[in-house]
């Protein structure tokens, strides 16, 4: 490269400023290296197309490590037209495409930078790879789990593409908006692939320290914040989310496509105002979003695979499945996998139907599930909660039964019996049945777990594998009603031969994981909900 002045900007110049980002590098100085790439930008533009390019690839990898995607696609975008086959603005822009979801795009990206990137040849190619698995999973909502789960949760976390599934956001006829499926999905189907806006997490040693709870939280809203400033579709997302504080009829029903990726441009369908700066967001607004829409890891309705038993707080917005509304009988669980929330079917859902996952425990009676609902600012209008509140016949049962279920002191096994008995004599339909053995679960497991109980009412009462079965139907998947059906199945309990009573254990472990493994790795993962007893798996 000849030596001259270029722009104020000569050779000794150009070599100092290399060595300085150099130093930038090694300590990840994103913001000090992205500023020493444009003074070499500057300096370069008008004399250098070499230099220009290569700071431009780099200017745009900080930019990206920042979280600043825009101008990181701008820089690319300006050194490809300065030279269409640059390998490092290519492949920059081939992360940055991958990173947004345009797997396709990306892929061709890695493909131009093959022939120049000789020595980088095999990572590239698994790069390319990649992108085509990504984009076949984008398109089908296929995912499998089974290596990694089979590892043990060794290694890195897989890769998940985003997916929308047969579903669309619709006004809810409870009100507000809900998401519907579109045509009818089976159990274990996967109706979403979300990836977070943002997560915070953190180690919790003491659950009642509310402290360590706030750092989470505060360096959560930092990073939502972050990710909107920075990221125009990101905040328009945020802002289709509702506050709470609207009337339904205000709240606009988003076109899905605001949900996919696939936008070529990062400000279409975005407002100018807004966006841009920090003190142009609207944080209040984001800040009451995030009160009344942000998800846990750990809820009921939820699986975390692969956090090690290290994170035990997690929090996170993931959009889509934000919109999901409430039911105590639920028909979607979610599993998080890295930053990514796998929403499936926990049981067949018809076209039309509205997809639904609990907000907290609903193996609680209907009284208890009042309480929980008014404390999230809602009451719950499902079928469950009007047959348990309303039925002339069990309303009075089902007081009693939940009264003594918290005051302490009742035997479990005469009150499971009771209830039993009064559903037999009053001819309950068995989808009612599972309704109240869900809502006395707790008391059900308590006679289960214990051998002097079911010795003295065992024989009166249906066994554990066929409560299961029936709590199953009511709620969907859970671990503890997958728990107790592995342990009731190996007992028999008359549930079926040992073909019947498998596909029976495979049918609630896809409600509870849902098609995120081949049968397999299910089995490990029900050796995990038996908490590693091996004797007791199938």
């Amino acid at each position: 490269m000849a030596a001259g002045p270029r722009d104020g900007l000569d050779e000794e110049s150009l070599q100092e400023l290399r060595s300085r980002a150099t130093r930038l590098l090694l300590k990840e100085d994103w913001e000090g290296y992205a500023a020493v790439c444009s003074r070499i930008v500057h300096g370069a533009a008008a004399t250098d197309r070499r230099v220009l390019c290569s700071a431009l690839a780099h200017r745009a990898d900080a930019r990206a490590r920042l979280g600043d995607r825009p101008g990181a696609l701008a820089d690319c975008d300006a050194a490809l037209a300065a030279d269409p086959t640059h390998p490092a603005a290519l492949l920059a822009k081939g992360a940055l495409l991958r990173g947004l979801g345009r797997y396709a795009h990306a892929a061709d990206c890695f493909r131009a930078a093959l022939p120049a990137g000789a020595s980088g040849a095999d990572e590239v190619r698994e790069m390319l790879e990649q992108c085509r698995r990504l984009e076949a999973q984008a398109r089908s909502g296929a995912v499998d789990l089974s290596e990694w789960v089979l590892a043990g949760f060794s290694g890195k976390c897989p890769d998940l593409a985003e997916y929308v599934g047969p579903v669309e956001v619709r006004r809810s006829a409870h009100g507000g908006r809900g998401v519907f499926a579109v045509k009818g999905v089976e159990a274990g189907a996967t109706l979403m692939i979300s990836k977070a806006g943002a997560t915070g997490r953190g180690v919790i040693p003491d659950a009642a320290d509310s402290d360590e709870k706030m750092v989470v939280w505060k360096d959560f809203v930092d990073k939502v914040l972050d990710a909107a400033e920075k990221c125009p579709r990101t905040a328009s997302l945020i802002y289709a989310l509702s506050t709470g504080e609207e009337q339904e009829d205000e709240l606009a029903v988003p076109d899905m496509a605001v949900f996919k990726p696939e936008s070529e441009d990062l400000r279409d369908g975005v407002p100018e105002a807004g966006i841009g700066t920090r003190e142009a967001l609207d944080v209040d607004r984001v800040m009451k979003v995030l009160d009344v829409n942000c998800l846990t890891e750990d809820a009921p309705s939820a699986n975390l695979l692969g956090n090690s038993g290290i994170v035990n707080c997690g929090v996170g917005l993931w959009i889509l499945p934000s919109f999901l509304n409430h039911s105590c009988h639920p028909n979607a669980r979610r599993t998080h996998v890295g930053d990514h929330a796998v929403v499936h079917a926990s049981r067949d859902i018809k076209a039309g139907e509205e997809v639904t996952f609990p907000y907290f425990d609903v193996l609680t009676p209907v009284g208890k599930r009042r309480e929980a609902a008014r404390a999230w600012g809602f009451e719950c209008r499902c079928d469950r909660c009007r047959f348990e509140a309303e039925d002339a016949v069990l309303r009075q049962e089902l007081v009693r039964s939940e009264n003594e279920l918290f005051n302490g002191g009742a035997d479990m096994g005469a009150l499971v019996v009771r209830l039993e008995d009064k559903m037999r004599k009053s001819m309950v339909k068995e989808r009612r049945k599972a309704f109240v053995r869900a809502s006395f679960w707790s008391a059900y497991s308590s006679l289960f777990d214990n051998g002097r109980l079911m010795r003295k009412w065992g024989r009166m009462v249906p066994g554990e594998a066929v409560v299961a079965e029936s709590v199953a139907g009511a709620v969907g998947g859970s671990e503890s009603v997958l728990r107790a059906m592995l342990r009731g199945s190996n007992d028999g309990n008359g549930c079926g031969n040992r073909l019947e009573v498998e596909d029976k254990v495979v049918r609630i472990g896809r409600a509870t994981y849902g098609k995120v493994v081949k049968r397999q790795a299910m089995r490990a993962l029900f050796r995990l909900t038996l908490d590693g007893d091996n004797s007791k798996s199938l």
